[in-house]
């Protein structure tokens, strides 16, 4: 059973399988006034998701395990009731990649390296839709 915890702060998953931006990522989130939990692939991910929801899930594509499409496609179908926002930041941004992640329901996708202003401004954009 999936538990939403009661916070001021919005709780963002970052799934990333490279350390250093995860990492980053997760420094950048917290400085903003994130709360963030860091998972290394899909899978972890998924495991935590039976305790706890996120406001927002931020997921690289290309990840060992469990990719950022499978891993989306999972939670759709398994806690599609949480209706937890996906944004994808990946250095792939081909149309392909672009139009699978529309069809799952992606709400953005955003490239590699990023600029700080525009993840946040995204985070802030995307949570705003789902409030």
């Amino acid at each position: 059973m999936t538990k939403s915890i009661k916070q001021d702060k919005p709780l963002v998953f970052i799934v990333e399988d490279n350390q250093a931006y995860r990492l980053l990522l997760g420094r950048v989130l917290e400085k903003r006034g994130f709360l963030v939990m860091l998972f290394e692939h899909g899978r972890k991910a998924v495991d935590m998701l039976q305790y706890i929801q996120p406001s927002l899930i931020i997921s690289d594509i290309s990840m060992p395990c469990m990719n950022g499409f499978e891993f989306h496609t999972y939670v759709k179908e398994n806690f599609g009731e949480l209706d937890i926002p996906f944004v994808y930041l990946t250095s792939n941004t081909s149309k392909e990649y672009v139009e699978k992640a529309i069809n799952l329901g992606a709400r953005k996708m955003l490239g590699k390296p990023f600029e700080t202003i525009a993840l946040v401004e995204t985070i802030d954009l995307v949570l705003k839709e789902v409030v």
